[in-house]
């Protein structure tokens, strides 16, 4: 979620597309209340909107995420899919409650919770069409390099928060915080300058990456 309530809109225009969203889902909406209760960051609704549409136009069969948290990605694109998704989680408390929400929404035969660290059990996976990506940033290069080999022709990253607050974008940054925005950098130029991937960088909620696999 924005740790601010305007990441990088104008307060007004965040209004205004807000206002022009459909009535939100009972579920999602659910999740978002839950999530607002108990401080999780899980995505804001213009980017699980985003995602969706994603997921279907490009008719992906193999979704992995990383980082599923409470489970409300893994829910918005099953929903958008006929396919299966494996969701990587390393908290197993964080497991059970998604696996709650996914049951829920009658989704645990294409949704796979997986407990573990999301390196060790990417590194499992021999291939997929789509990978969405909101885990630990400082990990998100090395996310890139497993996910991309991995990558079907045609095949998708979206990573949420690679702006981070706005701290990509400034000279000066906490030293509390110079890791992830390095490992944040790093990540978005190889989005956007590596061989045959078609990348952008989107400022959806805390900024959006947005690739496709050409090659």
């Amino acid at each position: 979620m924005k740790h601010t309530s305007d990441a990088i809109l104008k307060p007004e225009q965040a209004r205004y597309l807000e206002a022009l969203e459909p009535t939100r889902d009972p579920l999602l909406a659910k999740l978002e209340r839950f999530a607002a209760e108990r401080h999780q960051p899980i995505s804001d609704p213009e980017v699980a909107s985003f995602l969706a549409i994603t997921v279907r136009s490009h008719r992906a069969k193999r979704i992995v995420e990383l980082g599923t948290n409470i489970g409300y990605g893994a829910i918005v694109m099953a929903r958008a899919s006929e396919g299966q998704v494996v969701t990587i989680e390393k908290s197993r408390e964080l497991c059970e409650t998604a696996r709650g929400f996914i049951g829920e929404a009658q989704l645990l035969g294409r949704v796979e919770v997986r407990e573990g660290a999301a390196i060790a059990e990417l590194e499992k996976i021999d291939a997929m069409d789509f990978v969405y990506i909101d885990c630990v940033k400082e990990e998100y290069p090395r996310y890139f390099e497993l996910a991309l080999p991995r990558l079907s022709a045609g095949g998708v990253i979206v990573a949420d928060n690679v702006l981070w607050k706005g701290l990509v974008a400034r000279d000066e940054v906490p030293a509390e915080e110079r890791a992830r925005v390095e490992a944040l950098r790093a990540f978005n130029r190889a989005i956007v300058a590596t061989p045959g991937l078609r990348g952008v960088i989107l400022p959806l909620g805390d900024g959006v990456a947005y690739a496709v696999k050409t090659t």
